[in-house]
């Protein structure tokens, strides 16, 4: 396994679609942590086609990556995602939440639902994936979750 300047080991998993070839948080975090030398897996939902456009980016710089389907809002995916990635590439050493929706609606507009599509995405799918690889991390006394949200995250409703 190769290491981050400091010795410390490293697989990643990114969360959150890659909805472009050229633009993205995601996408941009992804082959940045590829071209400093790490493996990679991409989360995506529903939009597989850039997932695999990402993850064969991230071959380019002769770096292992996997692109995983999984709806990180639901357990069931999040531990079916994290053994597939844990199979393909190691234990997960930093864990980036970037998954994140936003709805443009005021808050006397928003239906329940869209409302808890938002929580769900935006806060309990990271809280999923991070209590997922936490007891590895644990384990090996190493690990860092970076959670990420948007500007959008502090505007008003």
């Amino acid at each position: 396994m190769k290491t981050f300047e400091g010795g410390a080991p490293y697989d990643q998993c990114i969360t959150g679609e890659s909805r472009s070839r050229d633009r993205g948080i995601g996408r941009a975090i992804a082959l940045a942590l590829a071209e400093a030398g790490a493996d990679v897996a991409v989360n995506y939902v529903s939009h597989e086609h850039e997932a695999l456009d990402v993850s064969k980016t991230i071959e380019g710089f002769d770096r292992r990556s996997v692109a995983v389907q999984a709806d990180e809002s639901q357990a069931a995916e999040v531990m079916r995602s994290v053994k597939t990635i844990e199979q393909d590439l190691g234990e997960i050493d930093i864990l980036v939440n970037n998954a994140g929706i936003a709805r443009s609606t005021t808050i006397d507009t928003i239906t329940e639902q869209d409302w808890e599509e938002v929580l769900t995405t935006n806060l309990t799918a990271s809280f999923l994936v991070a209590q997922a690889v936490l007891p590895s991390m644990r384990r090996k006394k190493w690990g860092r979750i970076i959670n990420i949200s948007s500007t959008a995250a502090i505007a008003s409703l």
